[in-house]
C-alpha cells in the first residue's frame, strides 16, 4: 500500500466501530492487529462506540467527525467511513501523537 493512498472501512452493525478503525490501521500500517498500540491510548473506545455505532438502523448525525492519531496514522471517521492515512514520518513505537478531536 502506497504511504500517500488512504485506507478506507465503512461502519457496519455487525461489527464495533472500535473493531472497525483496528482493521484499518492494521491494513494501512501492515500490522498484525495484536501488534498495534491499544486504541485506548489514544482515544476513549467507548466514547467512539457510543458516537458512532449504528443502532435500530440508524446512523450518527451527518456532519459528525472525530480525528485522532495512532500508530502513526490519522485516523479520520465521518459520515460511517474510518479512513486512515499513514503519516509522512513514522515510528514503530510511535503510539498517539495527537489528541482526539470531535467537530
Amino acid at each position: 500500500m502506497s504511504a500517500t493512498e488512504p485506507t478506507t472501512r465503512h461502519l457496519s452493525q455487525s461489527d464495533e466501530v472500535c473493531t472497525t478503525v483496528a482493521l484499518a490501521v492494521a491494513d494501512a500500517t501492515e500490522t498484525p492487529v495484536d501488534e498495534l498500540p491499544p486504541l485506548y491510548t489514544a482515544i476513549d473506545p467507548d466514547a467512539l462506540n457510543d458516537i458512532f455505532q449504528p443502532r435500530n438502523g440508524d446512523r450518527p448525525q451527518a456532519g459528525t467527525h472525530v480525528s485522532f492519531s495512532i500508530a502513526g496514522c490519522t485516523v479520520s471517521i465521518r459520515d460511517g467511513t474510518v479512513t486512515v492515512s499513514r503519516d509522512a514520518e513514522t515510528s514503530d513505537d510511535q503510539t498517539a501523537s495527537m489528541p482526539a478531536r470531535a467537530n
